[in-house]
């Protein structure tokens, strides 16, 4: 005989936990969320392919109208985790059901934490950048608006994530927090220490900023070993002495072109080459043989301006089918944002505990690496 729990309710925890993860994420609200559209189960490893953001042309009129079926781009769903605590017969028979209920929250943020944690790590594939002063100005605002700018990103829908440091010193700019710098949303940062909207950019602070820890290449002025075709994204690199490792998010420009690229594996130097260097996005322009390479190798803290497509998340609705098996299981979706979460409750009989869990199963990745700036500060 299947196990029945009383009147604990899987749909109503999945709920609860699911408005408290959206309130809880931090960048990962703030990027493009995507779904498959057949909303089906999904499991660990699989791919769905998400509607990468249509980008529209201007031509002469009167012009061939341009189809709005876009661009497809695959999502692995790389995470599946769990948050997941166990109750005793006798703290279930004092507290019933509230204690479960005073888990969801904490259990939620758990999860926003750690999706955040990954979304934030795709600074990795971010090649350009703007060094921060030491003490926080305005320019460090301005500064990596404009690198922005002049890569024809929309100036809308701006966000600009910092550490502690970053925000420390913002707050007490008088364009933040002084009533004759920003007027009464200065007096209101006073209050409450948010940093609001700042010269574009929806300000925030995130504990998840990422440092980047830079690779040992111990040269950076290198070469292209073979001519390469634009399209491709991979090359291999030398200097007259070079020994030493590039890692993902080390970053170079090639003479002749403006684009930089973002080195997404790690290469140890051997005969003074840097042989298979894969880089993010694909390479811009031919390379000759023999072009100067500028490698960019240096340990900062990887603050991040970015535009609300440059990356992705992607959640994936879990079975239910351990239903059948006794537990009490719920899956739910946002309809507007294709986030999903899973609630289990189910008895151990031989510990005599109930377990509750959640769970979430996602995918993040990098749509346009020309959308953002690593904003590198100490």
């Amino acid at each position: 005989m299947a196990n029945t729990l009383g009147v604990y309710n899987p749909i109503f925890y999945a709920n609860e936990a699911l408005i408290h993860l959206e309130k809880a994420l931090g960048m990962a609200s703030r990027v493009h969320l995507g779904y498959d559209e057949e909303r089906r189960a999904f499991g660990k490893g699989e791919t769905v392919n998400i509607r990468k953001p249509a980008v529209l042309t201007t031509n002469n009129a009167p012009a061939t109208a341009e189809d709005l079926a876009t661009e497809t781009v695959p999502v692995t769903l790389s995470y599946w985790r769990e948050v997941k605590f166990a109750l005793t017969d006798k703290e279930l028979a004092f507290t019933g059901e509230r204690i479960i209920n005073d888990h969801i929250r904490p259990a939620a943020y758990s999860l926003a934490n750690d999706i955040d944690t990954k979304l934030a790590a795709l600074y990795k594939d971010t090649p350009w950048f703007y060094d921060l002063s030491g003490t926080p100005v305005v320019a460090d605002i301005t500064g990596p608006r404009k690198v922005m700018f002049d890569n024809n990103v929309p100036m809308e829908d701006l966000h600009y994530m910092i550490n502690g440091t970053e925000e420390a010193g913002f707050l007490g700019l008088s364009a933040f927090a002084q009533q004759q710098g920003a007027g009464d949303f200065g007096v209101d940062t006073q209050r409450r220490g948010h940093l609001g909207t700042k010269y574009g950019f929806e300000m925030f602070s995130n504990q998840n900023v990422q440092t980047h820890t830079k690779g040992t290449a111990d040269a950076t002025a290198l070469a292209v070993v073979a001519a390469v075709d634009a399209g491709v994204t991979t090359i291999s690199l030398d200097a007259g002495s070079l020994t030493g490792t590039v890692v993902p998010g080390d970053s170079f420009v090639i003479a002749g072109n403006t684009q930089r690229y973002a080195i997404t594996n790690t290469v140890t130097a051997a005969t003074n080459a840097l042989t298979g260097v894969t880089f993010t996005p694909a390479l811009a322009a031919d390379a000759a043989e023999d072009a100067v390479v500028t490698l960019r190798v240096d340990t900062h803290s990887a603050n991040l301006a970015f535009h609300r497509n440059a990356f992705a998340l992607v959640t994936a609705p879990l079975s239910e089918m351990g239903r059948e098996l006794g537990a009490k299981i719920a899956t739910v979706m946002d309809p507007i944002t294709g986030l999903s979460l899973r609630s289990r409750v189910y008895y151990i009989g031989n510990s005599s505990v109930v377990h509750v869990a959640l769970d979430v199963l996602y995918g993040v990745k990098t749509l346009d690496p020309n959308l953002a700036c690593r904003a590198c500060g100490a």
